[in-house]
């Protein structure tokens, strides 16, 4: 419940930028992109919501596998988005765009085996009168998923703090906007994941048995980040293409790559 409050006050307070950013742009992959993003939340609630609440032990299972296949596409629909900053602030470096969708790729296929092979053992009940899926478990290697995730989001926050770094040294960040909106953004978004990554390994190791108790929240988190890195990006190349005063760019970062209109 915590969560879907966090989900709805984020979308509230953002709604004025998507309709005007989003809504009432042209259809592209872009565009698309942060739909899926922004909305998938509503089926990992429903999810939720039945995997909770529900009294049918058959349905249990197809109800967990359903949510981790949801989990999982959402996830690297967000980790997409946060990829695409890091790809923009490098200017779309061929060395660094193949590193990080071999990683992709080979990070989705990991996941998704993963998931499959630590829920088919697993057996469900429920309590009557609360209800509800229980699962019992003979020992969840989920930590290993989210170790992983904290070592790529180590590499990812790496990525982002050289060139951070690299556009201080230059003096440029005292007269442009994109140090401060793209390149130290950046930044922080990947520390505040570092940390969320760090509570899942914990809550993995601690807490075994409720394997999706910390599991949503975080998820919902990158998709709360990788919308604001979308809509951030746009806000920056309407206000260029516009001609708003954004001060002057410090390089010749390719922001034309990411579609918007």
């Amino acid at each position: 419940m915590a969560t879907m409050v966090i989900v709805v006050y984020e979308w509230l307070i953002t709604l004025d930028m998507e309709v005007r950013l989003i809504w009432q742009s042209k259809w592209n992959f872009t565009k698309g992109l942060y739909l899926l993003n922004r909305y998938l939340v509503i089926v990992d609630f429903v999810l939720n919501y039945f995997r909770s609440y529900g009294e049918r032990v058959p349905i249990c299972k197809a109800l967990f596998q359903a949510t981790a296949v949801v989990y999982t596409f959402a996830l690297f629909v967000a980790e997409y988005s946060l990829a695409m900053r890091v790809c923009v602030v490098w200017k779309m470096n061929k060395i660094v765009v193949v590193s990080l969708t071999t990683v992709y790729t080979a990070s989705f296929i990991w996941v998704l085996t993963s998931f499959y092979i630590m829920l088919r053992p697993i057996e469900f009940f429920t309590l009557l009168p609360f209800g509800g899926c229980l699962a019992k478990i003979g020992g969840s290697t989920l930590w290993i998923d989210y170790l992983m995730l904290l070592v790529y989001d180590a590499g990812m926050l790496a990525l982002m703090a050289y060139p951070t770094i690299k556009e201080y040294k230059s003096g440029l960040c005292e007269h442009t906007d994109l140090v401060k909106h793209v390149y130290v953004e950046g930044v922080l978004f990947y520390l505040y994941l570092l940390l969320v990554d760090v509570v899942s390994v914990t809550v993995q190791l601690t807490l075994p048995d409720d394997i999706f108790l910390f599991v949503i929240g975080a998820r919902m988190l990158r998709s709360i980040l990788a919308a604001r890195v979308l809509l951030h990006l746009r806000e920056y190349a309407e206000r260029k293409v516009q001609g708003v005063p954004t001060t002057q760019m410090g390089d010749d970062t390719e922001m034309s790559n990411i579609r918007f209109n």
